[in-house]
């Protein structure tokens, strides 16, 4: 990302959005729980969109919980050392990766350390174009691993959404 000057978002990018950013733009069934990384500003003012070879660095230290398999790669889930009062722990949650090499569940990341690249899989069958996906959270800390999933991240009431830009 030579040059990077700042983030370019379209609606529907952004946390809590109530509309999709692609395609036709249709409403989402549920807000968005995160923002979407695809275009950036470099400092000529051209827009650019990020692509596999865009590395991921870890926000905190921590430890990944979870890779799961999504629809455009894998995400990956870590837990960080930072607690809230009500003994929630915070998380950042990344979509559509590809980890690096010996990034597994379980394994201590620090903060900065590369966790993979945006996927770019040539195989995909979708028009979407790469992104990463950044979730962050406030998830009990004996919240299940097996309940790690995009679909209890969004709706289950445990967890507490926050918007990335305001962390990171």
């Amino acid at each position: 990302m030579a040059g990077f000057k700042k983030w370019f978002f379209l609606p529907g990018m952004l946390f809590h959005s109530s509309r999709q950013w692609w395609g036709d733009r249709k409403p989402r069934s549920t807000p968005h729980e995160g923002i979407d990384l695809c275009w950036f500003e470099n400092s000529t003012g051209e827009v650019k969109e990020v692509n596999g070879s865009i590395k991921i660095p870890a926000a905190f230290a921590g430890k990944i919980r979870k890779i799961e398999n999504d629809y455009l790669g894998k995400s990956i889930f870590i837990g960080h050392g930072i607690f809230d009062e009500k003994q929630g722990q915070l998380h950042t949650i990344y979509g559509h990766t590809i980890p690096g090499d010996g990034m597994e569940a379980t394994g201590n990341v620090a903060e900065g350390e590369i966790i993979g690249v945006i996927a770019d899989l040539p195989e995909r069958k979708t028009t979407l174009p790469p992104h990463l996906h950044i979730t962050v959270a406030w998830i009990p800390a004996l919240f299940p691993q097996e309940h790690l999933t995009w679909q209890h991240i969004g709706s289950d009431g445990r967890i507490t959404l926050v918007d990335p830009l305001l962390i990171l």
